[in-house]
């Protein structure tokens, strides 16, 4: 697609960021809730099947950056299902921004509406879910988009898991990014729902500061084998720079 016809993609209120050292433009407006460093970190977690015959769901899919992200990884479909309309559309128009529309799916729609049918089960799922109980917020962002991303208002941890254990292959696995304060209510709800802890790795703003992050994969009816405890992500150096680890990621090296 030529620069004329690329630009009739991105509307007025929007921009178009650089990832993966330019190989990747991922377009994001102030509106909504735009690509964080969580999602970045969730995508370089994930590990891909060799090959292209998997099928791949993206929950809370939000502007796509997931799936994009992972299309440059492998040429296996790819899709995301995401609740707000604005956001699919923008995901949407980034897969042709790439010239990737024909290899990723985007899909409006309630995770809670998904059915169980045998030959579509999916071999990997990733979710990058509302992190923070709606009760316990004292106040929510003033865009009910930013509200809908960060508390669970439409989406539930226990409704997202569940749903991920109703349509994955047995031995399937599901890639998480969440708050280490809810730690122990994934781990419960995991195991509630017959999905095995496999690997953890935590994310450290800083390397003298407590994790704010962590980075799970679960295996569903994958059996009790023990869990790999991954090294820290160190993201920011004492400068606020971010550490050679981070650029990596962005650089897709």
């Amino acid at each position: 697609m030529d620069v004329q016809n690329k630009s009739q993609l991105v509307h007025s209120t929007e921009r178009v960021d650089s990832f993966l050292g330019g190989k990747l433009g991922i377009i994001q407006s102030t509106e909504y809730f735009t690509l964080s460093v969580d999602a970045l970190l969730l995508a370089n977690f994930i590990k891909l099947p060799k090959g292209n015959k998997f099928k791949y769901l993206d929950f809370c899919s939000g502007n796509g950056v997931i799936p994009l992200l992972l299309s440059h990884r492998t040429e296996a479909p790819l899709n995301g299902i995401e609740l707000q309309e604005p956001l699919v559309d923008m995901a949407r128009r980034s897969a042709k921004w790439n010239g990737k529309e024909d290899q990723i799916t985007f899909v409006q729609g309630d995770i809670n509406d998904l059915k169980h049918t045998q030959g579509q089960l999916y071999d990997i799922i990733s979710c990058n879910p509302p992190y923070f109980l709606a009760e316990s917020s004292n106040a929510t962002h003033r865009l009910t988009s930013h509200a809908i991303a960060r508390h669970e208002l439409m989406l539930t941890m226990e409704q997202w898991v569940k749903k991920a254990s109703q349509i994955m292959r047995e031995k399937g696995k599901l890639f998480i990014v969440h708050r280490p304060s809810r730690l122990d209510d994934l781990i419960e709800t995991l195991l509630n729902h017959h999905f095995s802890i496999h690997r953890i790795q935590f994310i450290h703003p800083k390397k003298d500061m407590n994790a704010n992050g962590v980075l799970i994969e679960a295996i569903y009816r994958g059996g009790r084998r023990g869990v790999k405890i991954e090294p820290v992500i160190v993201v920011h150096e004492d400068n606020n720079e971010y550490t050679p680890t981070l650029m990596a990621m962005y650089n897709g090296e």
